[in-house]
């Protein structure tokens, strides 16, 4: 089990304007990596930003066209970085996404795959993407001035196979209810679990053994010439917010890429071992495009509004996130309504007794669970006067900021392979 350590105080911000950030994967809508970015810049530090790159018409992958570029901050080093092996063609000239083309959703859990194609595809890919990140490392070197600090932000996650039976699958898996209902232990213990974990494994995790490996002569390169390399993380293991009052761990459920999460931690401690400084900060949850596949991931959320008018209720920026929240809100409905129905939803016995088990972390689904999830998430945005205009964008804002904050004061010379930060430490880096 991995020691939990929560992250409560970070030290002063140590790097300047003349030290640079590297975005280690693409920027897309707001997300965690921009509060990190945005902390970046507050510093006067260079950002040099990265492309995963796009697929043509064949599902070859290529850089950005000229006019994509021109969307993109700069700079941008045009070598595209996607990772994973979905659709690398084995020598049988079958990627792992063609073998499941033609598979109905209702035979979701009767999918097969030749695995040995698989297992080959998946070495190809990853020799693929080593090749390209050795690349990427030889133009990123010529953009590093001289007695720099460099701060590599790995921003790879996720890795959900692009084969058209699994994005629906999942959502059956993340989204289903009732007669919906999905178990994630049955899809994780099947085929379609079996390739997904691999896929995970390989695009949340491994890719940070691989950056790290791949830029060790520009650590050396770095070192020589007065500077130090430091490489930070974006990770999830549950974190603490407010129930009843306390800072207490909770995790949303079913998150299976979680077990990927859990060996990204342990490259981090492996890395730290060897004295690479590498660490990552397991974040609270936030609504994003790309976590909005979670039903009720966003409950989680809400209670930080809590935390904020603890630590500080009369602080200006307490009192005009409280301001700006209500004015989202039905004039029917509160902001302590909000908190209750939280609290009761962290605190039932459905939750509290068999989801909130960080020993057992990640955990599986189940049907009263989920049903109760739903409910809750749903009771909550119903509360809102426009369901396109949610809680949720400004806490979540709140959340990446915070991280950004932390990553950046602490990420140079980390003290822990991993960290948790909780909704006490955004509060308090908020309320500064």
């Amino acid at each position: 089990m991995q020691a939990f350590k929560p992250l409560r105080e970070v030290p002063k911000n140590s790097y300047s304007d003349k030290d640079v950030l590297v975005i280690f994967g693409e920027v897309f809508a707001r997300g965690y990596v921009n509060g990190l970015i945005d902390e970046a810049k507050k510093a006067g530090m260079k950002v040099i930003y990265s492309t995963v790159g796009r697929r043509d018409e064949n599902e070859q992958l290529r850089p950005l066209t000229a006019e994509e570029l021109a969307t993109k901050d700069q700079p941008l080093i045009n070598i595209p970085l996607e990772c994973g092996f979905d659709l690398t063609k084995s020598s049988k000239g079958q990627s792992p996404a063609d073998q499941l083309k033609g598979l109905k959703l209702s035979e979701w859990d009767k999918a097969e795959m030749d695995f040995g194609q698989v297992e080959e595809s998946r070495r190809k890919g990853r020799e693929d993407f080593r090749k390209r990140v050795a690349q990427y490392m030889v133009e990123l070197e010529k953009m590093i001035p001289a007695g720099a600090n460099v701060l590599f932000a790995h921003t790879m996650a996720g890795g959900v196979p692009r084969a058209k039976i699994v994005l629906p699958a999942m959502n059956r898996v993340f989204k289903g209810h009732g007669e919906r209902y999905a178990s994630s232990k049955q899809f994780w213990e099947g085929t379609l679990g079996k390739f997904s974990e691999m896929s995970f494994m390989d695009v949340t995790a491994n890719s940070l053994a691989d950056l790290v490996d791949l830029s060790s002569a520009l650590r050396e390169k770095t070192k020589k010439s007065g500077g130090a390399v430091s490489y930070v993380a974006f990770g999830y293991h549950g974190t603490e917010i407010l129930i009843d009052g306390e800072y207490q761990w909770q995790s949303y459920a079913p998150y299976l890429q979680g077990f990927a999460k859990i060996e990204l931690e342990n490259i981090a401690r492996r890395s730290l071992e060897k004295g690479v400084p590498v660490s990552v900060y397991n974040a609270p949850e936030i609504l994003t495009n790309s976590s909005s596949i979670f039903l009720g991931v966003e409950v989680a959320l809400y209670p930080l509004l809590g935390a904020l008018m603890k630590e500080a209720p009369d602080h200006p920026v307490t009192k005009q996130l409280v301001k700006d929240c209500e004015a989202l809100l039905k004039p029917e409905h509160s902001l302590e309504e909000i908190l209750k129905i939280t609290n009761d939803y962290f605190t039932s016995d459905i939750i509290l007794k068999n989801w909130t088990k960080y020993e057992q972390w990640p955990q599986h689904n189940g049907p009263e669970q989920m049903a109760l999830m739903r409910t809750t998430s749903e009771k909550i945005i119903d509360m809102h006067k426009d369901e396109k205009h949610l809680l949720t964008a400004k806490l979540s804002e709140i959340v990446f900021n915070a991280c950004g904050k932390a990553m950046i004061s602490e990420g140079k010379n980390p003290r822990e392979a991993v960290w948790w930060v909780g909704h006490d430490l955004v509060s308090k880096l908020t309320l500064v």
